[in-house]
């Protein structure tokens, strides 16, 4: 009796050893716990809509809770502050975009270029300057807009997202192009632009497909030109820079980055999640449905070295601008 006791109490705490074992593998198992992933610009702007969507396949291909929140402040320095703060174990995400390696450039942030590891891009957005046609609209077109720049020097508002950004640099050098000044007005992202421009406290913004394609087709808003090669396909009334004799092509790109030091494994992993995520065709349907296609979508060693080619071209931008600190 004793000895058939001692039995069980012998196979129970195997049994108990065997489950803690397994148990402290799950945990050891990446992902085993909720991640973070931020965003720096507020709800309804590009950034946003693009991390909502990947994110759709994302937690079923990682079995993962992934929440996505906003952490403003600085076009990305508070984000990217908190990055730096947390263990390098891949359960904190950054969304990552020109205005966030700008950011950088700036040195407003305790991040530089080689803290961050790219897991992969997920849009390369063309810029536009769009204009309200809410209850007629003040301007018909961009050469209406140009008018009344040149009329009044630095009296007519553009919209932005964040100083320095992509926004800035695009209604900057296309300024400088069409020889006119413009009053800059920052915001915290598209959505807040998208407000501003149909109560017509700004003359324009800049915006891109993915972030005013419901107004434009509720008749609200249009785009005034944009900032590419050759029109787009969804746009075939609207002219770009480049037809009227204005060599400006500008483009806003959004991926994800983590901290340096996170194990390979751990990388590939979510590297693999999102190249898996953007195959889908619900990614797919968001990129067509926004004017992107599938050249949008870099991912691994390719997102990185796009990072490190446009680093120093970022770094010459700010200092043209004044911005980089002494």
């Amino acid at each position: 009796m004793k000895k058939s006791l001692f039995r069980v109490l012998v196979a129970v705490m195997a049994m108990g050893f065997l489950w803690q074992s397994t148990a402290f593998a799950a945990d050891d198992e990446y992902p085993s716990k909720q991640i973070n992933w931020y965003i720096h610009s507020s709800a309804g702007g590009g950034t946003d809509i693009f991390s909502r969507t990947v994110a759709l396949r994302l937690r079923r291909e990682l079995k993962a809770n992934i929440v996505i929140s906003t952490m403003s402040g600085g076009s990305g320095a508070r984000m990217l502050n908190n990055l730096m703060e947390q263990p390098a174990d891949g359960y904190t995400w950054n969304s990552f975009t020109n205005s966030n390696l700008a950011t950088m450039a700036r040195g407003n942030t305790t991040a530089s270029r080689e803290d961050v590891i790219g897991i992969a891009r997920g849009c390369y957005d063309p810029q536009a300057l769009v204009i309200s046609t809410k209850d007629g609209g003040t301007y018909k077109n961009i050469e209406e807009v140009l008018a009344k720049a040149k009329e009044s020097p630095g009296k007519v508002k553009i919209g932005v997202a964040h100083m320095a950004s992509i926004d800035h640099v695009a209604a900057y050098e296309f300024g400088k192009a069409a020889g006119v000044e413009f009053e800059f007005v920052p915001f915290d992202g598209g959505g807040e632009i998208i407000v501003a421009v149909l109560g017509n406290v700004i003359d324009m913004g800049v915006l891109n497909p993915s972030e005013f394609m419901g107004q434009y087709e509720a008749g609200n808003l249009k785009p005034a030109i944009m900032l590419v090669a050759d029109r787009l396909k969804d746009f075939p009334d609207t002219p770009t820079a480049k037809e009227l004799g204005y060599d400006v092509e500008m483009a806003t790109w959004r991926g994800v980055v983590i901290k340096a030091g996170t194990p390979p494994e751990i990388v590939e992993k979510i590297r693999a999640a999102f190249a898996k995520s953007m195959e889908h065709k619900i990614y797919r349907n968001y990129l067509e449905d926004n004017s992107m296609g599938p050249e949008s979508i870099m991912v691994g060693a390719d997102w990185d070295a796009f990072l490190d080619a446009k680093w120093p071209i970022w770094k010459q931008v700010m200092a043209d601008l004044g911005y980089v600190k002494k």
